[in-house]
Parts: structure tokens; sequence; C-alpha cells
């Protein structure tokens, strides 16, 4: 079953290379794809809400699940599992990448999908509005490292569910955690 499932992220990412590929959106899939690149895009906006009058718990909420997605995807998935980039098992395909450094870790999940949709399903949860933007914008990223082969789909349609979990996980037990010092505030503050 794995080796059909390896089978379709192949031809998925040729198919890709072999038609949709042009010099336009090659520049396009780059600046997307930089978006994603440690979690910036994200970080930033969780940064944004932290320092805004109203909105500082979604903030947390928003850092806590980058910061989780980051460490189960990066430190104990990847590692784990071991899954070798496309672009390393097929190193003919030019990457558009090279320049902007080393992409030689493991695959699955990818990073760049799971930090996307966990920080879109926190937005989401708080703004339904920003939350599709977030979501839309999350796409891109993900598609954008299939495009630049660095990543197959299988890794995408992981992290995308992983991310999704991270995120719901953060935000069932980061607002426990804020009813509970809600709650101790109350009794001690009146």
């Amino acid at each position: 079953m794995l080796d059909n499932l390896q089978l379709i992220d192949e031809r998925i990412l040729f198919f890709i290379q072999n038609n949709w590929k042009t010099p336009a959106l090659d520049h396009v899939m780059v600046f997307l794809t930089s978006l994603g690149n440690a979690g910036v895009l994200w970080i930033c906006i969780a940064a944004i809400l932290i320092f805004s009058k109203h909105r500082q718990k979604s903030g947390v909420i928003l850092l806590s699940a980058i910061f989780a997605a980051m460490f189960l995807g990066d430190d104990i998935l990847k590692p784990l599992i071991g899954r070798i980039r496309p672009c390393d098992k097929f190193p003919e395909v030019e990457l558009l990448l090279g320049s902007i450094g080393s992409i030689h870790s493991p695959s699955f999940p990818s990073g760049h999908a799971m930090v996307g949709f966990a920080s879109a399903t926190v937005l989401f949860y708080y703004d339904r509005r920003f939350g599709i933007i977030a979501y839309l914008t999350a796409s891109l990223i993900a598609f954008s490292r299939l495009y630049l082969f660095v990543h197959y789909p299988s890794d995408l349609l992981g992290g995308l569910i992983l991310g999704v979990f991270t995120a719901l996980l953060t935000i069932f037990l980061l607002n426990l955690v804020y009813h509970r010092i809600e709650l101790l505030y109350r009794k001690f503050l009146p």
C-alpha cells in the first residue's frame, strides 16, 4: 500500500513539474514558500494579536499552536519517520530553492503545511473571516512546496491533518488554563 501511495505522490509531482511550471509562477511559488519559512508569517500575526488590546488570548494560543506544531513536526515526527524528500530522491530535477539554504531534512510531515494549517485553525476559531483567508494562504504555501519539488502530496496532507489536530488540542488545553486563571483571579481579586 505504501508503494502505491509513493507512486501516486510521484505521479502528481511530475505532473506539476511537466505541465504547470512557468517562469512567472516560479517567482510566485518561491515567494509563497518563503512566507512559511520558520513560521515567520504566522509568528508575526501572533505577535500583532498579542500586542493588540483585545486579542492577546488568541495571539498566545496562536503562538503556542505554532510552536507545538513545529516541535511535533520538526523535532519528533520528521526524525522518527525519516522520509526522503523528492528533491533528494530525484536530484536530476532542477530546484528553484537551491540558493535559499538546506532543504534536505526529512520530508514527512510538511512543516510549512503543519504550521500553516495549525495557525489557520486557531485564526478561524477566533475570527471566521480572517480564518478563511488564513486557510487560503496556508493552502497556497502548501501547494508551493509541491511546485518547488520539496514535498510529496501526502506530506502536505499529513501536515494539514496534524496541524489542525495540534491547533484544536492547543485551543482546548489553553482555554482550560485561561478558565482556571480567570477563576483564581475572581476568587482572590474581586
